[in-house]
């Protein structure tokens, strides 16, 4: 009953963290890299996926709009989870296993 419960509770982290496209993007942004990636690049890479523009077509507005976002919400929630690994100070983001772990669902959620 106990490994149910784990499971049900690991499945449920799992649509919650990619329940937010930017979430959803950021990880993709990570993935497609294969390096670890400052916060501004990966607002760009974000940004750019959300617009389907290259980053020259988008505005600084929605550039700071998408930093600010997943500085203050996506990012922070990526890490509690454990899905990436994140040095605020240095402002540097990389995969960690578990994102790798659980790429499929990402493959399964996305819709493009």
């Amino acid at each position: 009953m106990m490994d149910l419960q784990r499971m049900q509770q690991n499945i449920n982290t799992v649509f919650g963290v990619f329940a937010h496209h930017r979430r959803r993007y950021a990880l993709r942004g990570l993935r497609m890299h294969e390096t670890a990636m400052t916060l501004a690049e990966l607002a760009e890479e974000v940004a750019i996926r959300e617009n389907e523009a290259p980053v020259t077509d988008i505005s600084p507005e929605v550039l700071e709009c998408v930093h600010v976002s997943l500085y203050h919400t996506h990012i922070p929630k990526l890490a509690d989870e454990g899905f990436v690994r994140y040095d605020r100070k240095e402002g540097i983001i990389a995969l960690s296993e578990r994102a790798q772990q659980v790429e499929q669902y990402q493959e399964l959620l996305t819709v493009e």
